[in-house]
């Protein structure tokens, strides 16, 4: 990874931190028991996750990687008047089930994507009124709200993926493009024999 520098280990954990302020670590999941979960159970466990820590989970999804398949999933918290976006991914590798972390968050001026996004349903006649705003800009399959998440971490219309060519630079899209490039790479290395190998 040009430019991210690796900070000292923890234990098993490794952590780097890349040019642009991003983080990234990794270590051992243990049980692996998110990976053979139901969906409903993945979906509870992944939404009590993001609501312990003040967020609420953007996506959640099991997605193939190699010959395995993996768990994927975001969630977002607000930090002062920023949102920081944390993705996880959780696959096994090297007879190990692994979890890489990635925490990404705005800086400078905050909410351009949800400003944007916000102000072209508006001027499209999408969105007309306040009560069409409460309605239609939340889009949570997950139901943070009953998981005790604030409505302001909720999954927004600004959050989906279709809008993240159109703001190549915002954290959430770098880190789906971080979980995508990972995706690839795991299932090229997928039979590294041992845990120390695959992070290198």
């Amino acid at each position: 990874m040009p430019g991210w520098i690796e900070e000292p280990p923890t234990g098993k954990m490794r952590t780097w931190t890349s040019p642009h302020g991003s983080v990234l670590s990794v270590d051992d999941f243990g049980s692996g028991d998110w990976l053979y979960a139901s969906e409903s159970e993945l979906q509870e466990a992944v939404c009590r996750l993001a609501a312990s820590r003040a967020g609420g989970l953007i996506e959640v999804r099991r997605v193939p990687c190699g010959e395995r398949s993996a768990v994927r999933l975001i969630y977002k918290r607000l930090q002062n008047t920023a949102y920081v976006f944390t993705g996880m991914f959780i696959a096994s590798m090297g007879g190990a089930t692994l979890i890489w972390t990635i925490v990404d968050g705005e800086r400078g001026v905050t909410g351009v994507r949800e400003a944007i996004v916000g102000a072209e349903m508006w001027n499209s006649g999408t969105m007309k009124t306040i009560e069409d705003f409460e309605r239609l800009w939340p889009q949570d399959p997950y139901d943070m709200l009953s998981f005790g998440a604030d409505r302001s971490v909720r999954r927004f219309i600004s959050d989906s993926e279709e809008y993240d060519p159109r703001f190549p630079d915002h954290p959430l899209t770098r880190v789906r493009r971080f979980l995508d490039e990972l995706c690839d790479w795991i299932a090229a290395n997928q039979d590294t024999p041992s845990t120390e190998s695959t992070v290198q």
